[in-house]
């Protein structure tokens, strides 16, 4: 049996497209390997019917490094731009053959609109690059998708998962608390640390308002930072992406250069958080449907905060240099041209690309349904209650929750097959006396849970089951346990596993043992 590792399948995707976004050229097709055996959603992918997908908005508005808006929009036959900061701007209209069918010409400064002619055919789908040059920063939006009513007005076409998106991002809330919540130390994301504390003031000094801030922080990032090409082919060793840890080191793959922006941004007061998701080519996300229903996360990035409104960032796709060797410790930097083509998006264009699953904030999104045989409610707090009996299923993706309580009646015997699996921020479980199986993949990488509390009774423990639980400190396996399977606490370098005499975990097949194992007598 062959052990997928997530972490390195999902990064390598993510920097194939990385790599290519650097360039002036449309985003890449990026593999994607499902860690969880026997799950494909990708089946029954369909073409697109392009009439239900007209957007329901008629701009977009990207920004500038000092939140200066320039709006590209349509309305009848022609496309236009409404802005007072953006010079040299061009803007191409390009068929699935790439040829280009209607252009602006190049250069433009200020407004302008020009009319598309006979060119764009009724339901054909065509992509719009712009370029544009705000406050000296030049910016490339591609393969922004539109397409002719039979009405003979234009539309954007939205993203299939940005319905989804505006779904998931209701999260994102500007009330006074919930920004607060923004602000506070997280796991791996210490913005209380001294050494955040103080790279986060010097990068912004002299910035008089977030917009200066942010834009600070974020050029830091994509310029000073490496992406890790060593990190996603190396199984066999554990690496830290905590802000603290990765600011020294200025090597990162996309989960912790997320956590280093969103770490220092919020130790000079600007809300922020950590997002994860899909990130994907165009024609996965406009053309068909082969990420519906998928939620396995394989790429992460930021999500901010300015001035009562969230934007999207993405510094692995906009970072130009790369760390690349045999080792974590034995590799050189080849340095690269950053961009700003991923900085303060809207979801409108960020959707294209990036199917968003989940952020990590401490409040949830409320919801109630049923578990398996078991029910479940989220409240705004972040936790999540659950009640019934039998086997424990949580819905595909519902990992919106920090806090796991059991009520006191609850009566499960199973927690099912990747039942919390990917459940980032929960810290602590305490299961009911009356589980007694715990299926492949139950927990995997519940990569802030430190503590787990197993029953005596438990009998079994299923195939990575606790695997990518790097946070995960002491576990107590009880007299009862039968059966310890394939990889159950693989990748938990930290953890001090205490399991009976004559209990195998086998952990000579591990990629990276837990910190101490000790056998005691029955």
């Amino acid at each position: 049996m062959i052990k997928m590792s997530r972490l390195a399948s999902a990064a390598a995707s993510m920097m194939i497209i990385a790599s290519l976004l650097a360039t002036p050229v449309s985003a890449a097709t990026a593999s994607k390997d499902n860690y969880f055996e026997g799950l494909d959603p990708t089946q029954n992918v369909s073409s697109l019917n392009i009439e239900n997908y007209y957007a329901d908005y008629d701009s977009i508005t990207f920004r500038s490094k000092t939140g200066a808006a320039t709006e590209l929009y349509v309305s009848g036959n022609s496309i236009g731009v409404n802005t007072s900061v953006g010079t040299a701007m061009t803007i191409n209209v390009t068929n699935e053959r790439n040829n280009i069918v209607a252009t602006s010409g190049g250069g433009r400064s200020g407004s302008f609109s020009f009319d598309t002619g006979d060119n764009i055919e009724v339901n054909e789908l065509y992509y719009i690059m712009f370029v544009v040059t705000q406050d000296g920063i030049q910016c490339r939006y591609d393969d922004i998708a539109v397409t002719k009513k039979a009405d003979g007005n234009l539309t954007f076409v939205k993203s299939m998962c940005y319905d989804f998106n505006v779904d998931r991002c209701s999260e994102l809330w500007t009330d006074a608390q919930s920004l607060q919540e923004c602000l506070e130390p997280q796991n791996d994301v210490e913005c209380d640390s001294p050494v955040v504390i103080q790279t986060a003031q010097r990068i912004t000094q002299g910035c008089t308002n977030d917009w200066e801030k942010v834009y600070a922080i974020y050029s830091y990032m994509v310029d000073e930072f490496s992406y890790d090409f060593v990190q996603i082919e190396d199984t066999y060793t554990t690496y830290q992406d905590d802000a603290s840890t990765l600011i020294m080191r200025k090597i990162a793959i996309c989960e912790g250069l997320g956590n280093t922006f969103t770490a220092l941004c919020r130790a000079v007061d600007v809300p922020a958080a950590v997002s994860f998701g899909i990130g994907a080519d165009v024609s996965d996300l406009m053309l068909s449907n082969a990420y519906n229903g998928d939620e396995g996360c394989n790429h992460a990035w930021a999500v901010c905060c300015i001035d009562g409104t969230w934007y999207h960032m993405d510094p692995t796709w906009d970072c130009g240099n790369a760390y690349e060797g045999n080792a974590w410790d034995d590799g050189s930097v080849t340095s690269g041209s950053s961009s700003y083509n991923w900085y303060l998006l809207p979801l409108e264009y960020f959707s294209m690309t990036h199917k968003i699953c989940d952020a990590d904030t401490y409040h949830g999104r409320p919801e109630s349904g049923e578990a398996g045989d078991a029910h479940y409610e989220i409240t705004r707090d972040g936790t999540i209650t659950i009640s019934g009996s039998g086997t424990l299923q949580l819905p595909y993706g519902c990992n919106g929750f920090r806090t796991v309580v059991f009520t006191d009646d609850c009566t499960i015997d199973t927690i099912a097959d990747s039942c919390f699996a990917d459940c980032d921020i929960i810290t602590s479980v305490v299961l009911p006396d009356t589980v007694t199986t715990i299926e492949d993949y139950a927990f995997n990488t519940c990569e802030d849970l430190e503590y787990i509390y197993l029953p005596d009774g438990l009998q079994n423990i299923g195939v990575s089951a606790f695997d990518y639980c790097d946070e995960l400190a002491y576990v107590y396996v009880p007299d009862s346990i039968v059966r310890v399977d394939t990889w159950a606490f693989d990748d938990c370098p930290r953890a001090i596993i205490s399991i009976p005499s004559g209990c195998d975990l086998e952990e000579e097949d591990y990629y990276i043992p837990p910190y101490r194992i000790i056998e005691r007598g029955r």
